[in-house]
């Protein structure tokens, strides 16, 4: 795999594993910020449920002053039922509401609506048997007909604390650091309706003006009861908010009003009720101290209220900010990386794979590939300087190594080449003639040699000196190369004297070879370079192989002949034999 391919693969698979973390940090923040948007929303549901059921207890006040009043009494009474009815009517209404309005209706959600409902159906029926006992004569209410609509009142709060316990889980789900809160708040609330509850069951013993039942003493035992638990709760609840200083004023305030005037007011009632029953008041008189002494509990219960809303909201303000701290630190992170990837493609990967190629074709021998210089000083410039070197010392190598070569050429044409004349020499001569007769004798091919002497060529140099002589030697060779084929040998054998072999020739056509040679010599002039121009003849003896005699036998044998054809005048052409070149006449004079 090339490392292109690997940089992408990894760079990739980076890329994915950090948008997976990136997408999972996003979405858990994401749905923690929701969450904080639905407890909000929750929130304010739980507030519209508490206020319906403060409504819809603060009702029963009303109704217990109707159950107690006689149809002659002034209609103050019947005012102030109607318009707690009707705010009782608006609470449930803005509730159902606001529950009917969630996007998606949770099948929780529906339960609550439908408990919600079923409080208003049995808040509506309720009142009618209140109207109903309200439109009689005191004198003809019964006490049991004023329990079984006290009753029927305070059937509608089980109803409302369980909607609003849903309620409460809905916003504990969505946050549950909002728990500790919204249960003092639930704790207030509860504490405020009991408290009613205990008022109420006052009120068919008033209107009646007998004692109390045994039933009812342990129903008013069992909700001093639970006043008492929630007392202690709320001290729990006062050790958790050491600094909410309304708090601890609205407590001291529950105190003093309710547990130190309201509760020791029903304690002598109930007295009274376990003797002889004469109250001397009526349901009116008692909601008209009562029930202004249990407005503290509701004081308490919205200082709680305040402060679980506020830290709701504080959450859902650091949610945010912490969603988009997280968000910006993605995109931060992306940016990071991709530069990060672009820096290591150009500073590293994509110099290492030019460098690379570089390497390559230096090591394929193109040395004129430009090497560019390096853009920074780190150690991919230091490679490319370094490459940069190489190449001028391949270059340097390769120019040495030319020139070595060169100088061996020219050594080894030095070797076999005669100085003077620029023909092969003696040695060069019998290195090619011996392969050339050696193929001539293994596949039977004609093979011919040729000694030629310069004639006269001592008088030439003592008559024109030495240079002249070599003037001479020079142009018989240069004369003599054109005549020939390119696989003829030519070379000086020594002095004036010159050998020649012919392959693939024989005895007659090396004999015609030399008498061309001899012909144009003797046609020839030669200028000795002073203007003077000079004749040169030169005799020839011609041997042909005629079986497996060495080298030597046959330049004895054109030796023999060349050696006649000077005692026979010069200037002739004798062919040897194998019985001596003397006995053949020359082939011309």
């Amino acid at each position: 795999m090339s490392l292109n391919r690997l940089f992408w693969l990894i760079s990739i698979a980076l890329m994915l594993l950090f948008s997976a973390l990136a997408v999972r940090i996003v979405v858990v923040e994401w749905g923690t910020y929701k969450r904080g948007a639905y407890s909000m929303d929750a929130m304010r549901t739980v507030q519209l449920g508490l206020v319906a059921l403060e409504k819809v207890s603060f009702e029963r006040g009303p109704s217990n002053a109707c159950l107690g009043s006689g149809v002659s009494d002034p209609t103050a009474s019947l005012v102030r039922l109607q318009r707690a009815r009707s705010e009782s009517d608006v609470a449930l209404t803005g509730l159902l509401a606001d529950l009917r309005q969630t996007p998606d209706l949770s099948s929780q959600t529906q339960r609550i609506v439908e408990r919600t409902e079923q409080a208003r159906r049995v808040l509506l029926s309720a009142r009618q048997a209140v109207d109903r006992l309200c439109a009689m004569p005191l004198a003809r209410r019964t006490s049991q007909e004023v329990t079984v609509a006290v009753d029927g009142m305070l059937a509608v709060v089980p109803l409302m604390v369980a909607t609003l316990g849903d309620l409460s889980v809905i916003v504990t789900q969505a946050d549950p650091e909002l728990l500790d809160g919204l249960t003092g708040v639930r704790v207030a609330a509860s504490l405020r309706e009991y408290a009613g509850q205990v008022g109420s069951r006052f009120t068919a013993p008033l209107v009646a003006q007998r004692p109390l039942t045994q039933n009812e003493v342990i129903e008013i035992g069992k909700l001093y009861g639970r006043i008492e638990q929630l007392r202690t709760l709320m001290d729990t609840r006062l050790r958790g908010a050491q600094n909410n200083v309304q708090f601890k004023e609205a407590l001291l305030v529950v105190d003093r009003m309710y547990f130190g005037d309201a509760i020791p007011f029903l304690d002598r009632l109930r007295q009274v009720g376990l003797n002889s029953g004469n109250y001397g008041m009526t349901t009116g008189a008692l909601a008209e101290y009562y029930v202004p002494r249990m407005t503290p509990l509701l004081r308490l219960r919205d200082i709680l209220m305040i402060e679980v809303t506020a830290l709701a909201e504080a959450r859902h303000r650091q949610a945010g900010k912490l969603l988009l701290g997280v968000l910006t630190m993605v995109a931060l992170s992306f940016l990071f990386l991709f530069v990060l990837m672009y820096v290591v493609r150009k500073r590293v990967v994509g110099p290492v794979l030019f460098a690379t190629k570089l390497v390559k074709q230096l090591g394929d021998g193109n040395l004129d590939v430009k090497i560019p210089p390096p853009r920074h000083p780190d150690e991919i410039g230091a490679m490319l300087q370094a490459l940069k070197v190489l190449k001028h010392r391949s270059i340097e190598r390769i120019s040495l190594a030319r020139e070595r070569e060169e100088l061996i050429a020219q050594l080894q044409t030095s070797s076999n080449t005669d100085f003077l004349t620029g023909a092969l020499n003696r040695r060069a001569f019998f290195s090619y003639s011996e392969q050339q007769l050696a193929v001539a004798q293994r596949y039977q091919r004609n093979l011919t040699l040729i000694l030629l002497d310069i004639d006269y060529f001592k008088q030439i140099n003592d008559a024109h000196g030495h240079i002249a002589g070599d003037e001479v030697l020079r142009g018989v060779v240069k004369l003599v190369g054109r005549l020939l084929r390119k696989v003829d040998i030519f070379a000086r054998y020594g002095g004036e004297e010159f050998i020649l072999l012919l392959p693939e020739a024989d005895l007659e056509q090396g004999i015609a070879v030399a008498e061309k040679l001899r012909l144009a010599l003797a046609a020839q002039t030669v200028d000795l370079g002073d203007g003077q121009l000079i004749q040169v003849t030169a005799s020839f003896g011609v041997a042909a192989l005629a079986g497996d005699e060495s080298l030597d036998h046959l330049i004895s044998l054109a030796d023999e002949a060349l050696y006649d054809a000077k005692h026979r005048g010069r200037n002739c052409v004798v062919r040897a034999t194998r019985m001596g070149a003397s006995t053949f006449a020359p082939v011309s004079d």
